[in-house]
């Protein structure tokens, strides 16, 4: 392994603690885990557009079934979701946003912008484009 390799290792790990353990702080304050949160915001943003089910969160979030029923068994024994039930297809339940979730939802929403322009700080447009390019095709490797 060449030292690029470690460095690179290395700023990963760096970086994904560090966004982690922010997002963790911020939902604390609130009463969730920074994955609720991360969760809640996800369902608040997409679930304007679309209906959300817990294969979105699988798939968006990259997690297994087990993962996201946990996830989603705690927000709705928290009172922040309930699974409802869909006319079309009894094995489906869509998950809706209950009003105290609604209440959060403006916080969790600009929490995350600011955290998105704290990591922008002193990055030009060119520069967090070519992150973004970057960091797909380091996925896309991983994959």
């Amino acid at each position: 392994m060449s030292q690029a390799d470690r460095l690179l290792i290395g700023v990963i790990n760096k970086l994904s603690k560090k966004i982690r353990r922010y997002c963790d702080r911020n939902a604390s304050e609130m009463g969730l885990t920074g994955t609720q949160g991360r969760v809640l915001c996800y369902i608040f943003i997409t679930s304007q557009w679309q209906d959300i089910y817990q294969r979105d969160i699988e798939d968006v979030f990259e997690i297994r079934r087990s993962t996201a029923t946990g996830i989603l068994q705690l927000l709705e024994r928290d009172g922040y979701i309930e699974r409802v039930s869909v006319p079309t297809d009894a094995r489906l339940k869509k998950i809706v946003l209950t009003d105290k979730a609604k209440e959060l939802q403006t916080l969790v929403i600009h929490e995350t912008e600011r955290a998105e322009q704290m990591l922008k700080t002193g990055l030009s447009e060119d520069e967090v484009n070519a992150y973004i390019r970057l960091t797909d095709r380091i996925c896309n490797n991983i994959a």
